[in-house]
């Protein structure tokens, strides 16, 4: 973590924090230690805006990949339906 306060600049580093913090609960990885180093590197106030920005879009972005496959997903479960029936 050190390597990742150190290697980008404070902007880049809460670029990389939102979008770590967006991205890893799609893919199934834990978001708690980027929760903890924008807490740690940015402060309360301007740590909690970056979990708040990357957690939002983390919770969208599920939503919004759902909604995109619903239409696929209803029609195979209906055609499932109907052939079992």
């Amino acid at each position: 973590m050190q390597w990742e306060a150190t290697a980008f600049g404070r902007p880049v580093l809460a670029l990389v924090l939102i979008a770590s913090l967006a991205l890893f609960p799609v893919i199934l990885v834990p978001s708690g230690p980027s929760m903890w180093l924008a807490g740690m590197i940015f402060g309360y106030g301007l740590g909690f805006v970056i979990i708040m920005v990357g957690t939002t879009i983390g919770m969208a972005l599920p939503y919004l990949i759902g909604i995109m496959f619903r239409e696929r997903i209803h029609v195979r479960l209906l055609i499932s339906f109907l052939e079992s029936a």
